[in-house]
């Protein structure tokens, strides 16, 4: 009879295709950079301290938008941020009174009850809004009164463009009583031709009632959650109002955006560091 197998006789089972690539950092981190973005923000620094590790390579910061991908060339824009805050990622129509308001900000998760969302160290915060990140972006604001209508521009550079900034950015603009925004995107091309990456224009209706011009509604209740305010480094970048011509349409946000773009000068604005947080 044959004798029994000895334990040193037997060979351990060859790995599978999953565990190689699972036993494998090089692997894994490919594999893994093709998940959804939430998943591989929320889930995937979960799994162990090795796939959170990973998560913190260079490919996968620049695959959850924490980090500039030298390789990009065509623009692309944040998904995860485009899902959370769509109104800062749609195209809207020239006419102004289809913009997004300050009530539209109050309904994003960001602005409503969800703790995760409010953090100063949430994620979304520091998430470049696409890649490559816009550089530049040309501010028109927008002011209409009895005296007449009025306008001023500035434009801001260096800014390799996370959303924190962004959202700081368009906030204090909209923080009034009858205030829209629009965020316009350029492509390659009409980057090249403007100047500028993409075009935030902001529209407000002076009041004459005392609790409007506070931030107030009619009913004496605040209108928006935020007492912030235009930081300082962003207003001195701003040209002097202009008094519109007689035939300017108020309706319409179209300027010559070329004409607009070389009234102001070059300056730089910071920008906060990139990193990794909870969403």
């Amino acid at each position: 009879m044959p004798r029994d197998t000895e334990p040193s006789d037997l060979k351990p089972p060859c790995p599978t295709a999953q565990e190689t690539v699972i036993a494998t950092p090089e692997l894994l981190e490919h594999t893994i950079s093709y998940l959804p973005l939430r998943d591989l923000l929320v889930t995937v620094p979960l799994v162990s301290t090795t796939w959170h590790a990973i998560t913190q390579t260079p490919n996968i910061q620049q695959a959850l938008f924490f980090e500039p991908d030298p390789s990009a060339s065509e623009r692309i824009l944040n998904p995860l941020l485009v899902e959370l805050f769509p109104p800062f990622f749609t195209e809207y129509e020239k006419n102004r009174f289809s913009w997004p308001t300050a009530k539209t900000i109050k309904s994003l998760p960001e602005s409503g009850p969800f703790a995760a969302f409010r953090r100063p160290e949430a994620s979304w915060r520091r998430m470049l809004v696409s890649q490559p990140p816009p550089q530049t972006m040309l501010i028109k604001q927008k002011s209409h009164g009895m005296r007449g209508d009025s306008k001023r521009t500035a434009v801001l550079h260096d800014l390799s463009l996370r959303m924190g900034t962004l959202y700081s950015l368009v906030l204090p603009f909209i923080d009034r009583v009858a205030s829209s925004f629009r965020i316009q995107w350029h492509d390659a091309v009409d980057a090249e031709k403007i100047g500028c990456d993409l075009t935030l224009m902001t529209v407000y209706t002076v009041q004459c009632c005392p609790d409007l011009r506070r931030g107030r509604g009619r009913d004496g209740k605040p209108e928006f959650f935020s007492n912030v305010k235009v930081d300082a480094a962003v207003q001195e970048k701003f040209g002097e109002w202009r008094h519109c011509d007689r035939d300017y349409d108020s309706s319409n946000d179209e300027d010559d955006e070329d004409t607009a773009y070389r009234r102001v000068p070059r300056r730089s604005l910071a920008h906060p560091q990139s990193g990794t947080g909870a969403m």
